[in-house]
C-alpha cells in the first residue's frame, strides 16, 4: 500500500526515520539492564523537541492537534530501529490529559497509561481499581499491570471505578509501589500498586469512558504501527542476507522456496500496513468502527511474530545466535505483541464489538 502523505506528514516521517537511525539500533537493546531499564533522558528531550509527544495533544495545551495517522508514522519508524522509549504511549496520554498536558508534551513529566488489569486493558467494563472521594481529590486502591518502562515515570493515568461510574485520575508515581520485571527484549514492564494513593480527577463518569476508548485506540494502533516497523526491518535484513549469503556457488535468494517465503512475508507486511493506516484514517475522520484498532493490533501482532520467526529461519544457524541483530527483532516483536494483550484477546475484543454494534 502506497500512502499518500501530505508535506507535513512526509516531513514528520522523514524526521522520525533520521532520528531513529541515529539513536536506535539493536545495540541499544543489548545494553538495556532488564528490570532496571530507564528512559534515555537525551532521547526523551529530543523526542519532545521534535514535537512527537505533542502530536495528539490539543492546541490549547501547546500540542499539534494532529491525528493517529501522524502518530503511526512516527511509531513505525521508531519500530524499525527498535527504539524502546514509550513515545507513542505518552503522546496518547497527553491527548487524554487535555489542557493539562503542557509539562508532558514538553518532556518535563513522563506520565504513562495505567489501564491494564491482569492481561487485559479496561475499556467498557468497570475496573477493579477503585476511586473514593477525598475532598477535592481521590483515593485509589488496587493494582495496574503492563506499564512500559515504569522506572522513570513521574505519574500514571489510571482508570478506576468511582462511586458514580468510571473515572480517569492522575496519580503521582511517588505515592505508588512499582514492581518492574524484565521483558523479552531486555526492557522493563511494571506493576503499579495503588494503596489508597491520592490522585487528581482528570475525567469524571460523563467524560471518562470516551477518553478511555480514545486512549485505547491510540495505544493499540500505535503499537500495531511499531510492530509494523519491527517486521519491516526484519524483512529488509533478510532480503539483504538472501542476496549476499551463498550456497552451491549462488546466492540463496536464487532458490525458489526462499523467494516464495520472502514474498509471503512481504504480503503480510503490506496487509498490515493497509489495515493500520486505513484504521487510523477512519478513526481520525470520526468514522472508525468500535474495536477497529484492536483488529489492526491483532493482525499486526500475529504477522510480526510470523515474519520475524520466518526471518530467523531464513538466516539459518546464525539467526539463532545472540550476536546477530535479527533475533532482537523477534524479541522486540514478542514484547510489543504482548504489551496490551495478545492477538487472540484483540480478535475477541473486535468480534465482540462487531457483534454488539452490527
Amino acid at each position: 500500500m502506497d500512502l499518500l502523505l501530505n508535506d507535513e506528514q512526509g516531513m514528520l516521517r522523514d524526521s522520525a526515520a533520521t532520528f531513529a537511525d541515529r539513536r536506535g539500533g539493536a545495540d541499544r537493546l543489548r545494553e538495556l539492564p532488564g528490570a532496571d531499564a530507564k528512559i534515555d533522558a537525551g532521547i526523551w528531550r529530543q523526542a519532545a523537541d521534535a514535537g512527537w509527544l505533542a502530536i495528539l495533544a490539543p492546541e490549547m495545551a501547546g500540542g499539534l492537534d494532529l491525528g493517529l495517522t501522524e502518530l503511526c508514522l512516527v511509531s513505525e519508524e521508531l519500530g524499525k530501529s527498535l527504539v524502546p522509549e514509550p513515545v507513542a504511549a505518552v503522546a496518547a496520554v497527553a491527548r487524554a490529559l487535555g489542557d493539562g498536558a503542557g509539562d508532558v508534551i514538553a518532556g518535563e513529566n513522563i506520565v504513562l497509561p495505567a489501564l491494564m488489569e491482569g492481561a487485559r486493558a479496561i475499556g467498557d467494563e468497570a475496573p477493579a481499581v477503585t476511586a473514593e472521594p477525598d475532598g477535592e481529590n481521590l483515593l485509589l486502591d488496587g493494582v495496574k499491570t503492563g506499564v512500559p518502562v515504569p522506572g522513570d515515570a513521574t505519574g500514571f493515568l489510571v482508570s478506576a471505578a468511582g462511586s458514580d461510574g468510571i473515572v480517569l485520575a492522575l496519580v503521582d508515581a511517588g505515592v505508588t509501589d512499582i514492581v518492574a520485571n524484565e521483558t523479552m527484549d531486555g526492557g522493563a514492564t511494571g506493576t503499579v500498586v495503588l494503596n489508597n494513593a491520592p490522585g487528581t480527577m482528570v475525567a469524571g463518569p460523563n467524560e471518562a469512558p470516551a477518553r478511555i476508548a480514545a486512549l485505547l485506540d491510540a495505544l493499540h494502533l500505535s503499537n500495531a504501527a511499531e510492530l509494523l516497523g519491527v517486521m519491516e526491518a526484519a524483512q529488509d535484513l533478510t532480503v539483504e542476507h538472501l542476496k549476499t549469503r551463498e550456497q552451491f556457488d549462488k546466492p540463496i535468494g536464487a532458490f525458489q522456496a526462499l523467494q516464495h517465503r520472502a514474498v509471503d512475508n512481504l504480503a503480510a507486511i503490506e496487509m498490515c500496513r493497509s489495515l493500520i493506516y486505513q484504521a487510523a484514517g477512519a478513526l481520525d475522520g470520526g468514522g472508525g468502527a468500535p474495536g477497529l484498532a484492536s483488529a489492526a493490533l491483532s493482525r499486526g501482532a500475529k504477522s510480526a511474530l510470523d515474519v520475524c520467526k520466518s526471518a530467523i529461519q531464513m538466516h539459518g544457524g546464525i539467526g539463532f545466535t545472540d550476536e546477530h541483530d535479527i533475533g532482537l527483532h523477534l524479541k522486540r516483536a514478542m514484547t510489543l505483541a504482548a504489551r496490551y494483550g495478545n492477538a487472540g484477546l484483540h480478535r475477541k475484543r473486535y468480534a465482540e464489538y462487531a457483534e454488539t454494534h452490527d
